[in-house]
């Protein structure tokens, strides 16, 4: 009864807090960014809540135990490295460019500096993938409550997504900021606990590295094989020798979304000032940093964790996602694993409200208010139920999701960060972007992550972002030469 009762006063808060939010909502602005008057803890902490979700926890914590430590040491550095890079190249210039144009949605900054067709492409863009992105979220969540409640699997994915949508459509940017913020602390002070609890289960940081050493991983292969690079991994990509690309390839896609992708970028829009962006510069990486270390380092220690209660190790060889469910319900007592669950359940969710908001605001503001003009009422109203509708259909598709939660984040940051990246720099720092090249890029981009995923990715094993991103430069370089942008005097 403890889980369910912490379980159930963490979702009864996110609600009121959505009510809360709802009374301070006046107009349009304060929907769709909170009336860009946002603090550096409020940015940072929904910055670092919304691009860790469920995926982080289950996936990334638990993909270790498959990979071993190449995966937790290059997924690590690059989010530290891209985390840095996006609050120092994309925040300044995004919140000044937005501010300037009077833009606030990312395809809406498009169409003010590269027209109309770039908006409607990038908007068709975020709709599509954030859906496919979400249900990789909303398996997470259906995952955790199966494994941790023994709730079913399609009760904990309706149960999410009811919570979600509730408080995201009535409290709009508000709610989804100010739970951002609360769920963003739980989020990391859950992961920060897991990771020491297990080392000190496991007689502290030596006494772990050493039993990891001394264990049998895939049968009879020595544990010190998971700190060597190449050494372990699936076997179809352990045959073809591509072990080192796969893991580099999908690590690097996870990671450079930061840069690019619609629903973190904007809250450097919502930001206060510059001062709040400046001071996000070294806030942010720090939380990234301390939290991407300790969850996902977790999963190797698996090998070490399951086999004292369990000899089917198969099962979480089969779907790494049970991998770090399994280690908290063992080792955390249950008052604790209850708080862990919150945790966790606040990664999904911290994740799924920005996503929403953002594919319903795409919607009205980028495709429908393109056809019809609504007036601020009205479109605010559209906005919510926009809200439960695209709340709702990645449920059903989660159902009997598309595969673990890595594999969907990855190929979906990878359509979206090669979609978004070239054109976003472009609409940023030059003077005059050129249209045609931006929306052909994006084009090109999706296409190109699109058919490497189904045609080449299970041959050369690199993950669609490189490929999409590479096709997106050349594209963008090979416009620009073939369709010049007119010069201002003769626009």
């Amino acid at each position: 009864m403890i889980i369910e009762s912490v379980l159930v006063g963490y979702l009864v808060l996110v609600i009121l807090i959505g009510v809360y939010e709802y009374r301070k909502t006046k107009g349009l602005l304060d929907y769709y960014l909170a009336g860009k008057k946002l603090g550096t803890l409020v940015v940072s902490f929904s910055f670092f809540a919304t691009y860790f979700s469920t995926a982080a926890f289950l996936g990334g914590g638990g993909t270790g135990f498959l990979l071993g430590f190449q995966w937790s040491a290059f997924l690590t550095f690059f989010h530290i490295l891209f985390a840095i890079l996006a609050w120092m190249v994309i925040a300044p210039p995004m919140k000044k460019v937005a501010d300037e144009y009077g833009a606030i949605t990312i395809p809406e900054l498009f169409r003010k500096r590269a027209g109309v067709l770039s908006q409607v492409v990038a908007a068709l863009v975020i709709i599509v993938f954030f859906e496919l992105y979400m249900v990789s979220i909303y398996k997470g969540a259906g995952n955790l409550l199966q494994v941790m409640l023994s709730m079913d699997y399609t009760t904990g994915l309706v149960i999410t997504a009811l919570i979600v949508m509730i408080y995201t459509a009535i409290g709009g940017f508000r709610a989804v900021v100010m739970t951002d913020l609360i769920q963003g602390i739980i989020v990391l002070v859950g992961g920060v606990a897991l990771f020491l609890t297990l080392i000190y289960s496991l007689g502290g940081f030596s006494a772990a590295i050493e039993a990891l050493n001394n264990a049998k991983i895939f049968g009879e292969m020595d544990g010190k094989a998971l700190f060597e690079i190449g050494k372990v991994g699936p076997p179809p990509i352990l045959k073809a020798g591509m072990i080192v690309p796969f893991v580099l390839s999908l690590t690097f896609a996870i990671s450079v979304a930061q840069l690019a992708s619609p629903q973190l970028v904007v809250r450097f829009v919502a930001a206060r000032d510059s001062r709040v962006i400046a001071n996000g510069m070294i806030l942010t990486p720090l939380i990234i940093g301390v939290f991407a270390i300790c969850v996902f380092s977790i999963g190797p220690f698996g090998w070490v964790v399951i086999p004292k209660y369990t000899d089917d190790i198969t099962a979480f060889l089969k779907d790494t996602d049970l991998v770090v469910p399994f280690i908290a319900m063992k080792l955390f007592p249950v008052g604790v694993n209850a708080l862990l669950l919150t945790a966790i359940i606040a990664a999904a969710m911290s994740t799924i409200n920005s996503l929403i908001h953002l594919v319903a605001t795409a919607f009205v503001r980028d495709l429908v208010q393109n056809v019809k003009s609504l007036e601020e009422n009205t479109a605010v109203n559209l906005t919510r139920i926009a809200v439960f509708i695209f709340a709702a259909v990645p449920v059903i598709f989660a159902v009997k999701p598309m595969g673990v939660i890595v594999e969907i984040v990855g190929v979906s940051f990878s359509v979206i960060t090669s979609a978004f990246l070239i054109p976003l720099i472009a609409c940023l720092y030059s003077e005059r972007p050129n249209s045609t090249a931006i929306t052909a890029s994006m084009v090109a981009a999706v296409i190109t992550s699109i058919l490497w995923y189904f045609y080449y990715y299970k041959v050369y094993w690199i993950y669609p972002v490189v490929p999409g991103l590479l096709v997106s430069v050349v594209v963008f370089v090979l416009f620009s030469l073939a369709f010049p942008q007119p010069s201002k005097a003769e626009a």
